[in-house]
């Protein structure tokens, strides 16, 4: 896939309304609606698929729409959140119960979390970054490290990766 070129500006905003309320809360019911069809499956050349992880506090089911991107094993995803201060609640939801379902298109599969680090980390961000180069954007302007995460299939089968 190639990369989307735009300007930084269009970048931070797409950063920031990805994380407002309305997106979490219409983007998940929409993409359901369309089986991940169309522009809710594919943004900005890059693709969107849903997780749903455990409230860590709640104990309940929270789904979130985000970029994500075959990785051998199954799907990464980079809890960037535009680039904010703050990690994201669906990377703490995960990161106290590692085990999600994902929805990639009209196929869903228990998943489970795992933090890349090292060269694994480097080359999962240079493929993302390639799609969406967005991320090198929030990389730079973060004050805290963005974690990438791999959801692999908890039945052995890959989740559809590639």
């Amino acid at each position: 896939m190639a990369a989307v070129a735009l300007p930084e500006i269009a970048y931070r905003l797409i950063g920031r309304f990805s994380v407002t309320r309305f997106d979490r809360a219409l983007h998940p019911v929409l993409y359901r609606l369309a089986g991940g069809r169309g522009v809710l499956g594919r943004v900005l050349g890059g693709e969107v698929i849903l997780v749903t992880t455990t409230g860590r506090r709640s104990g309940r089911p929270r789904t979130v729409a985000l970029f994500g991107w075959r990785e051998p094993g199954g799907w990464a995803v980079i809890a960037s959140r535009g680039g904010s201060r703050t990690i994201p609640s669906w990377y703490r939801n995960l990161a106290a119960d590692p085990d999600v379902v994902v929805q990639a298109g009209g196929a869903k599969f228990a998943a489970r979390a795992r933090e890349l680090a090292g060269s694994d980390y480097e080359a999962a961000f240079e493929r993302a970054a390639a799609v969406y180069p967005g991320y090198r954007l929030y990389r730079r302007e973060s004050p805290v490290p963005i974690p990438i995460v791999l959801l692999g299939s908890r039945d052995g089968l890959g989740g559809g990766a590639a």
